[in-house]
């Protein structure tokens, strides 16, 4: 085989000592010839693993992966679409109902980090800060305040700052860095019907509200309610933009010292406690005064006030503006209560209020009792044979006595219970003109050890965390309300990619305790220490 002979060209760059040059094939850039309509097509086909690989190839490209249409087709086809009814009736409600309330609520939503957050909660996959709010150990701290009420921190989140009541050190809010930026102290007593000095008692509510036009010049404003165990409650407003500090505009002072507020919601001009007594006192507010280039809240009127002598604990306050009528509002407390001798069943109240006319409705629904979990089979009255004659024989299908839930969680149409053998049960609310019912409940497992407290959203989002504190679990329940109980999940919260817990140095003499709620964002936790007391912050972005 004969060799190629070298060119002038090539010899001369040998005999300079110069590299020789690299000859580069011919190709053609297929994809710079498209058009950015045809790419983003081709984009929303790809997964979001794929499209994060082609967010680095140019800027171009960088731009075009991150466009919002193709996140949310994304979101839709994982998130959405699984968990719609396979009736293509209920199918197609579901999609229109989805439709318009991305539309309402998130029309310039940023879809890309709305999946991002999704998968993170699906996934469990979360970053863990702290808010050091007490230096005080935690033997000092502890304290009755009467009533069997024992001493301790409220603590409520909105957006990416939190709020915390207590006895000693007042209202007081952080932001996310855990720095310190706003405080008041509470009211101490007042003036009874009688002319005597009577102490409003310490904190023992908290309830967080975003009021419009509340301001004289229109803004939004923040509207925070604290609740005390001698009965009363005072109002605070702050901008919601900073919370620089808080603005007193209302106390609530009864004639004489009352059992302590549990459970507080507003809506102006409505303000519903209620008491460990288990009473709700309805509050309608007057039109309100201009004092100082401010608008104060007027004085408060009882309109009503209803006590049961028959429901458990425990109980779910909740608050909702009505879709087809914008000024009314329901009021809605779902309880447990017995069931004839044995048995239990969970129960909701709902009120309506008119601001003209007061209470205008009131209704009750329940569901039916659910049998001991040791019984393998519910036994039929039918089926049922009696050994000795009676008078009076009734057989719901359980013989044991089932214990009431542990926790109660309510928000329109997502009831959540929690009990004693480390399930969940949800239940659906339907709420139409012409009836209140109660769906039948699912039994959710997951828990290894007994749950302390549960939370859901409207959404269906929920959060269960258990007795020792060692277990957070994050549920998704919205196929459930669309007739899909098969997808029903839950996962247990993962700090960073492969741990389950927080650090060691951080576990080490602490253990985490009260649960405080959450959002889409966040799951909030007390965590206390032998040197003080901090809140643990999960965040999912």
């Amino acid at each position: 085989m004969t060799k190629r002979r070298l060119s002038s060209a090539d010899d001369h760059s040998q005999a300079a000592g110069l590299p020789r040059k690299r000859q580069h094939l011919a190709t053609s850039d297929y994809f710079s010839r498209l058009s950015d309509e045809a790419l983003l097509l081709i984009f929303s086909y790809l997964s979001s693993g794929d499209l994060t690989a082609c967010a680095s190839v140019s800027k171009s490209w960088n731009t075009l992966s991150s466009d919002s249409l193709v996140w949310k087709r994304l979101f839709y086809s994982h998130f959405v679409e699984p968990r719609l009814p396979k009736r293509l009736g209920l199918r197609r409600q579901a999609e229109d109902q989805w439709c318009c309330r991305t539309r309402e609520h998130e029309p310039d939503s940023h879809w890309k980090s709305l999946y991002r957050l999704r998968y993170n909660w699906h996934r469990g996959r979360c970053s863990i800060g702290r808010v050091n709010v007490s230096s005080l150990p935690s033997d000092k701290r502890s304290g009755s305040l009467g009533g069997g009420l024992e001493q301790s921190m409220i603590v409520r989140f909105r957006g990416r700052s939190i709020f915390t009541v207590d006895d000693d050190s007042g209202l007081r809010a952080w932001d996310a860095g855990g720095d310190l930026t706003a405080t008041v102290a509470m009211p101490r007593t007042y003036m009874d019907e009688y002319g005597r000095e009577t102490a409003y008692g310490a904190p023992s509510a908290l309830h967080i509200h975003t009021q419009d036009n509340i301001s004289c010049d229109g803004r939004s404003e923040l509207t925070i309610i604290v609740g005390f165990t001698g009965g009363g409650y005072a109002l605070y407003t702050t901008a919601l933009d900073k919370y620089s500090n808080f603005d007193l505009r209302y106390t609530h002072s009864p004639p004489s010292r009352q059992p302590a507020v549990t459970a507080i919601v507003y809506e102006y001009p409505f303000l519903v406690t209620l008491a460990r007594d288990q009473r709700m006192n309805i509050y309608q507010f007057q039109e309100s005064d201009v004092q100082g280039g401010n608008k104060f809240l007027a004085a408060a009127n009882l309109i009503s006030s209803l006590k049961s002598q028959t429901i458990h604990g425990p109980t779910s306050l909740s608050m909702r503006k009505a879709v087809a009528q914008s000024e009314h509002v329901f009021v809605t407390i779902a309880y447990s209560h017995p069931f004839l001798t044995s048995g239990w069943t969970v129960g909701i109240q709902e009120i309506e209020l008119d601001p003209l006319r007061g209470v205008v409705n009131l209704r009750t629904a329940s569901s039916l009792p659910k049998e001991s979990p040791m019984i393998s089979s519910s036994r039929s009255l039918r089926s049922r044979k009696p050994q000795s004659p009676a008078l009076f024989e009734l057989d719901f299908g359980f013989t044991e006595t089932v214990s009431p839930p542990t926790s109660l969680s309510y928000s329109h149409p997502f009831l959540l219970s929690s009990h004693t053998d480390n399930t969940l049960i949800s239940y659906i609310v339907k709420s139409t003109d012409l009836e209140l019912s109660i769906s039948e409940g699912k039994r959710l497992w997951g828990h290894g050890s007994g749950i302390a407290g549960v939370e859901v959203k409207d959404r269906g989002k929920a959060v269960s965390i258990s007795c020792n504190g060692h277990e957070i679990r994050v549920w998704d329940l919205e196929s459930y309300r669309f007739g899909r109980d098969d997808s029903v999940q839950s996962v247990k919260l993962r700090i960073g990619e492969d741990k389950v817990s927080p650090p060691e140095e951080e576990a080490e003499g602490a253990k985490l305790g009260k649960f405080f709620g959450f959002d889409d964002e966040k799951v909030v936790v007390e965590q206390e220490k032998k040197q003080g007391r901090a809140i643990i912050v999960y965040d999912f972005t």
